[in-house]
């Protein structure tokens, strides 16, 4: 319940935040998905991707928006 919680509200404040504040939601997101694929940076851009396709089709755009600006920050 607690990590739904947090979930929601990183996601949802992620469009209004500055870019400061964007850029350690990203890392913190980042890190959830490098942590939770061994230390695999190549596993965490994959699951990154495969999620992102996913959440476009169930038109999540908030989360859609945070998962493309960290893939951008790798590219």
């Amino acid at each position: 319940m607690r990590r739904r919680k947090l979930n929601t509200l990183v996601y949802n404040e992620y469009p209004s935040a500055t870019q400061s504040e964007k850029e350690v939601l990203q890392e913190m997101v980042f890190t959830y998905y490098y942590d939770r694929n061994d230390m695999d940076f190549d596993l965490a851009i994959a699951e990154i991707q495969e999620d992102l396709y996913f959440l476009e089709k169930s038109e999540e755009y908030e989360r859609c928006l945070m998962l493309k600006d960290i893939l951008e920050r790798f590219e």
